[in-house]
């Protein structure tokens, strides 16, 4: 058999948070609904769906992925709630075209606002 080393990790050490763990594979796309979802294949897998906002920005933004200036039709709005609790929120500026920011954006980045995402 053969195993990750994520695995090895878990199965040694149950209790690990997931910001010790090495780095998964990270899918970053737009669901059916528009959502932008960031996943990390587990084990364990972790998600974060962040929820877009209607309208586009006036002025140019930086992409929080990638780290590029976009126009106000490529950028847009996301939130998703901080430790589920719908009254806190936090908004970020994402590019409209996941698929092309995924292709500039670093693992290390998306992981970073995954975790902050899920462990705040």
């Amino acid at each position: 058999m053969e195993y990750e080393e994520r695995e090895l990790i878990l199965e040694l050490f149950p209790g690990t948070s997931p910001d010790l763990l090495p780095i998964g594979e990270i899918l970053y796309y737009r669901d059916g609904e528009g959502r932008v979802v960031i996943l990390e294949k587990g084990p364990p897998e972790l998600k974060l769906v962040l929820e877009p906002l209607p309208g586009s920005p006036a002025t140019p933004q930086v992409c929080e992925a990638c780290h590029r200036h976009l126009s106000g039709q490529a950028a847009g709005f996301f939130r998703h709630t901080v430790g589920g609790d719908p009254r806190h929120l936090r908004y970020l500026v994402l590019c409209q075209d996941t698929a092309r920011c995924a292709s500039h954006a670093p693992p290390g980045r998306l992981r970073e606002i995954l975790l902050r995402g899920i462990l705040s």
